[in-house]
């Protein structure tokens, strides 16, 4: 082709040379978000942005770092999407409290996932997430909590048998394995009122593929280059789904949908006589309509349709989350907490001694555990170190000034939770194990929001964290009452946690000893 009779480019390389032109554009379109407000940030690449550090340095790292170079608040670019970090807790409250109603939603690609998983709480926004999370707070209220507890005090004694199976045999005990069995029993018990034994038993089908999803999900590979893909190209998202590249589409996850579907329907056809299992998917059941029976209008003056129903597809995706929620989170928290222990053994020793002086040998339970003030410290302290989730994200439905600072519409926020809970400002010598910190006596001396952080804050916080600190409390009466953990050749002097995108898993397996207590 000819172009002003100068020179002869072939057609190909011409429209090659106009696709890059277009790219660098759309690339960079974004990219004077920060600095057109005077915000410093890491300079970001076309179309990939800042993802590369954000996904490889690992976020447990990175946002400190960054804090280090541009101050507590800063921005940078996920793909072509404006971010902003914000390591200011007045400013966060501003966020996640005063101005929830424009930040109450994730900053999330919608459509990438199966559509009934993306009716999952955690996904879920704007008026469907109220009407969910509405309908869902009861079933972690103290009494449902109470009704639930023999799962997991049939669980946690499995727990006990297992570890005491591993002494007598003189095995190194790799604790996310231990307590990633007893969380996924406690969570097939409560959620769906199965007794499952996945700690001493092999084959469960719902045990097997809900672990090799989780794995899945850890390994990254896949899932790692889809979110390259999905932040550069957001609009994409949606069509990912359809043609099932998203991770979410595995034999796994298909065969968990399957068997939630399977569940619905054995709760459906049952007798009204019959005695209906106190757990999640019950109160779900109970509460389903068909789709045109129910709204998410904020006008809820038409009282033919219910704010109090959920579709089956909304059922099962609340399964989803629960699962994933619970089985994660818990055992992450239980595999630090024991880490802790063994490298603070006077820690470990009070504990023991306040199980014996409050409980004694009596089974745990909702009450009691209650009065392990000292334990309770412990357990918020292991979650500040190492927080389970490192960072979590909102999204501004409409451009609004806080603190000086304009986020636009559409922008996300990163509230960097682990980076947060190593801030000396916020929490003197940070590195340091001091359960103290969290005793009734000191903790007006700490940040409200700080303190709850690693469960979120606000109305989003996370809706299973009485759950958790049951599960939690109920699995160390038992094994810190009977056992003694301790450091073994194979435990790592420190933690140096990997880059498994939005979780705390450290790059060595965790492995300590135990010993049996005197009787």
């Amino acid at each position: 082709m000819e172009i002003l009779g100068l020179v002869d480019i072939p057609l190909w390389l011409l429209l090659l040379l106009m696709l890059a032109a277009l790219l660098y554009v759309y690339g960079t379109w974004t990219h004077s978000t920060w600095s057109s407000i005077g915000l410093p940030g890491p300079k970001p690449w076309p179309l990939v942005g800042n993802t590369r550090e954000v996904m490889e340095t690992s976020q447990f790292r990175v946002y400190s770092e960054w804090k280090q170079k541009y101050g507590k608040i800063y921005g940078f670019f996920f793909g072509v999407g404006p971010v902003l970090v914000v390591h200011d807790l007045d400013m966060l409250r501003e966020i996640m409290v005063k101005h929830f109603n424009n930040f109450g939603d994730r900053n999330l690609v919608r459509g990438m996932r199966p559509p009934d998983i993306d009716k999952g709480l955690f996904f879920a926004g704007g008026t469907a997430w109220k009407r969910i999370r509405n309908m869902m707070t009861p079933t972690f209220s103290g009494s449902k909590l109470k009704l639930m507890s023999h799962y997991i005090n049939r669980c946690s004694n499995l727990l006990t048998k297992n570890i005491e199976q591993k002494v007598r045999t003189d095995q190194d005990i790799d604790v996310k394995d231990v307590f990633g069995s007893y969380t996924m029993d406690v969570i097939a018990g409560t959620a769906f009122g199965l007794e499952t034994n996945s700690q001493t038993e092999e084959g469960e089908p719902f045990v097997v593929h809900c672990k090799a999803l989780f794995e899945n999900m850890t390994r990254g590979g896949s899932l790692r280059s889809m979110i390259y893909f999905v932040t550069m190209f957001p609009f994409m998202g949606p069509w990912l789904g359809k043609v099932a590249v998203s991770f979410f589409y595995n034999e796994h996850a298909l065969f968990f949908i399957n068997a939630m579907q399977q569940m619905i329907q054995n709760r459906r056809e049952q007798e009204p006589s019959e005695q209906k299992t106190a757990d999640l998917l019950q109160m779900l059941v109970d509460a389903e309509a068909d789709s045109d029976q129910i709204t998410d209008s904020a006008d809820q003056s038409d009282n033919t349709k219910s704010h109090r129903r959920m579709t089956k597809g909304e059922i099962i995706g609340q399964g989803f989350i629960v699962m994933i929620a619970g089985y994660e989170t818990t055992a992450t928290t239980l595999q630090y907490l024991t880490y802790n222990l063994t490298r603070c053994p006077e820690v470990q020793e009070k504990i023991y001694q306040e199980i014996r002086d409050n409980i004694g040998d009596e089974d745990p339970t909702y009450e009691n555990v209650s009065t392990l003030k000292y334990l309770e410290a412990a357990i918020r302290e292991s979650l500040r170190l190492f927080p389970p989730v490192p960072a979590i994200d909102r999204k501004a439905l409409e451009t609004v000034t806080i603190n000086g600072i304009t986020i636009p519409a559409g922008c996300g926020v990163i509230i960097p939770i682990h980076s947060l809970m190593h801030d000396p400002d916020i929490f003197p010598e940070p590195e340091k194990f001091l359960p103290e910190r969290f005793l009734e006596e000191n903790r007006s001396k700490l940040d409200p929001l700080a303190a709850e952080l690693p469960f979120g804050y606000g109305p989003r916080q996370c809706i299973g964290m009485r759950l958790a600190m049951i599960e939690v409390k109920f699995a160390a009466v038992r094994i810190y009452r009977a056992f003694r953990f301790f450091k073994c050749d194979s435990t790592p002097e420190k933690i140096n946690l990997g880059k498994a995108f939005g979780l705390a898993i450290p790059d060595v397996p965790i492995k300590v000893k135990a010993e049996c207590r005197a009787a």
